[in-house]
């Protein structure tokens, strides 16, 4: 009994000692790995180390995905009132108010302005560019569009005076040889000059979709399209798309509060590589 006893302990010692001996090989074995591995670094670090041996094997990566398509503005060439635009001193502008955010035109007529975008649609109603009170008013974008003018719909306000200035010339596009005469709207903005084409003017509904800001989806604007293009009393002959940006130019249109004489004009856009 005692022998077996003795004989199991000797094989436990024997057991204990192979494997501590092989820990410590091991340990002594990632040591050496580790101080070779770091003197390594520290002479690639100073300069006297060879830093190619250690470069890992190219990895093999996916082909580049091809570009994506992004809408820009169409460029506009030979066209000397877009070169003229582009001189309007925007920033000169701002610092006397910050609220101008660009200038519209429509040559040979009164509109000529600064274009503004306050933080409702009331403060320009009474007040100039300046913050001057007075019952002129400004010419101003809906505070809800993007300054930028990037969306889809972008609506600007202005007063029908008396005395033609302001919006009061956007009536006359009811007429096709007062159009013909004044195709185009000119914006100009940190962005660059625009050039938006006239294709529709007629009477609106203040709960129409005349007014619409919110066209996500492809049949919305459609739609839109179709009801201002049926509803105008011009009729260029200009092929429309949904991914170009309507202008929507809007004043009062003398039958009362519940109607407005509007006016549409499209920025095309084209499709580029980014």
């Amino acid at each position: 009994m005692k022998e077996n006893i003795r004989n199991g302990l000797r094989i436990l010692l024997a057991a204990v000692f192979v494997i501590s001996t092989g820990l410590l090989l091991r340990q002594f074995a990632d040591n050496m790995g580790g101080q070779d591995a770091y003197a390594e670094a520290l002479a690639i670090a100073s300069g006297t180390g060879d830093s190619e041996k250690r470069k890992p094997e190219p990895e093999q990566r996916e082909a580049p995905a091809e570009q994506a398509l992004v809408w820009v503005p169409a460029a506009v060439e030979g066209d000397p009132m877009v070169e003229e635009m582009a001189a309007i001193d925007l920033a000169g502008l701002r610092e006397v108010n910050g609220d101008v955010v660009g200038w519209i035109r429509i040559p040979d007529t009164k509109i000529d302005y600064p274009l503004m975008q306050g933080q409702d649609n009331d403060y320009y109603l009474n007040h100039t560019w300046d913050r001057q009170s007075n019952s002129v008013g400004s010419v101003y974008l809906e505070h809800l569009n993007s300054a930028d003018l990037t969306d889809y719909n972008t609506i600007l306000y202005g007063h029908n005076m008396k005395d033609g200035s302001m919006f009061a010339a956007l009536s006359r596009f009811a007429s096709e040889q007062f159009w013909e005469k004044h195709p185009y709207v000119y914006i100009t903005t940190d962005a660059g000059v625009y050039r938006y084409e006239i294709f529709s003017s007629y009477k609106a509904d203040l709960d129409s979709i005349t007014y619409g800001l919110s066209f996500q989806r492809t049949e919305t604007k459609e739609m839109f399209l179709r009801y201002i293009r049926e509803s105008s009393s011009i009729h260029p002959e200009i092929t429309l798309d949904p991914n170009d940006r309507i202008l929507t130019l809007s004043t009062c249109s003398g039958a009362g509060y519940s109607t407005r004489w509007v006016v549409h004009a499209r920025l095309k856009m084209i499709q580029l590589q980014q």
